[in-house]
């Protein structure tokens, strides 16, 4: 790492929050991100100039030392570990101001590709602001002890709990801390509403008192059990998930409910919560051990098959009409070859779940640029507490 500024302090009048959820500063008629921070604050930050490699372009970069004029929505943050970690960046925010702010990112993303008089509705918060985590993956180090690896500088920051991960995780990280030297990262899951558990990879110190190396865990949502694999995605903020399809079912209570396709499908959360509602579901997944916890969590559900493979493919090659096609994509949001086929074979209905407000922008764009879709609505719903992320669920028509 090559410092231009030494990691000097400079005085900085804070600017806007950004798409990664760092305010803006402006040094030496340079725009650079400021972790630690809140629009409108005078601060003293420092400055750090870091060589990322010979092809990438050197990134600059400050960090909050010391509030000068601090934000009326600043609040003391009850973590030891703020600021070290880097895991949840807006921990010194008031709650409220944090749901503000991620609508603001979201429209602010939005408006880049759609038109300006789409209307975004209220963000929806959550239930725990704390101890919502249901999955952490942590790093290993110093002969066992666990931790996070800092965002900004790289370096491991050892831990003894981490305030977003549910009470269940970090009991598990009192267990395991500094008996864990054989592996450099280690993964645990654990359900809200059962007592099931993951935790890999397995560990063979026989000084652990709890079990590792489970190759699953269990959960329930709405009488619904789940079968949960290590590799397998599921919504960190398990009871959000309720109101994720509540917020689901308000907005297909008008359009017919023969076929539903549920694209990306994972382990069938929501394909399985809307099973009720629809004569017929076909769920659709790449990833392998996904589909084998979707095939075991709908087994008893006669109306729900799942396919494996990629769902452009999947969808161009049903023919009966679809009512509702239901998108829940990772961060890199849709696949274009999904959305061309979505162009050329539209589908009456779409709802859309994005984790990523520029990849929804982009692919909402591709969908309504050719007027073929209009959108009806865009629900914003906090998943990630303390952090920037933003979920939503956005609700498109086919246009008559």
């Amino acid at each position: 790492m090559v410092s231009k500024y030494n990691k000097k302090l400079i005085k900085l009048k804070l600017g806007d929050i950004g798409s990664t959820g760092d305010t803006t500063a402006i040094v030496n008629s340079e725009t650079i991100n400021v972790f630690g921070g809140i629009p409108g604050e005078i601060v003293l930050a420092e400055i750090i100039e870091q060589q990322r490699s010979k092809r990438k372009q050197k990134r600059v970069f400050g960090t909050v030392k010391q509030i000068l004029t601090p934000s009326r929505y600043r609040i003391k943050t009850p973590c030891d570990f703020y600021g070290h970690c880097t895991g949840c960046n807006w921990q010194h925010i008031n709650y409220q101001y944090q749901l503000h702010l991620k609508q603001l990112i979201l429209k602010n993303e939005l408006y880049k590709y759609l038109n300006k008089s789409i209307k975004i509705e209220k963000i929806i918060p959550s239930v725990n602001q704390f101890n919502y985590r249901n999955h952490g993956r942590f790093s290993v180090r110093r002969n066992g002890q666990i931790g996070f690896t800092n965002k900004v500088t790289k370096k491991f920051v050892g831990i003894n709990k981490c305030l977003i991960m549910s009470e269940n995780i970090n009991s598990h990280i009192k267990n395991l801390d500094s008996l864990v030297g054989e592996t450099s990262q280690i993964s645990i899951r654990t359900a809200e509403y059962t007592e099931s558990f993951l935790i890999q990879p397995k560990i063979k110190n026989k000084k652990i008192k709890i079990e590792t190396g489970q190759k699953s865990y269990n959960e329930l949502i709405n009488t619904n059990k789940f079968q949960i694999s290590s590799p397998s995605f599921f919504q960190v903020n398990t009871p959000q998930i309720s109101k994720m399809s509540r917020i689901i079912n308000s907005l297909i209570k008008d359009i017919n409910k023969n076929i539903l396709i549920d694209a990306y499908a994972g382990v069938g959360t929501f394909g399985i919560l809307l099973k009720e509602k629809f004569n017929n579901i076909i769920g659709i997944e790449q990833s392998y051990s996904a589909v084998i916890d979707a095939k075991q969590n709908i087994k008893n559900i006669n109306n729900y098959n799942m396919v494996i493979g990629n769902s452009e493919e999947v969808i161009s090659a049903i023919k009966p009409k679809i009512d509702l096609l239901l998108l829940d994509p990772s961060r890199k949001g849709c696949d274009e070859k999904l959305l061309e086929n979505l162009i050329l074979n539209p589908v009456k209905n779409i709802i859309y779940i994005s984790c990523e407000p520029k990849t929804l922008g982009r692919d909402l764009n591709l969908l309504t640029q050719n007027s073929k879709y209009k959108i009806i609505s865009i629900n914003p719903i906090d998943l990630f507490p303390n952090t920037h992320h933003v979920e939503s669920i956005t609700l498109l028509k086919l246009k008559k």
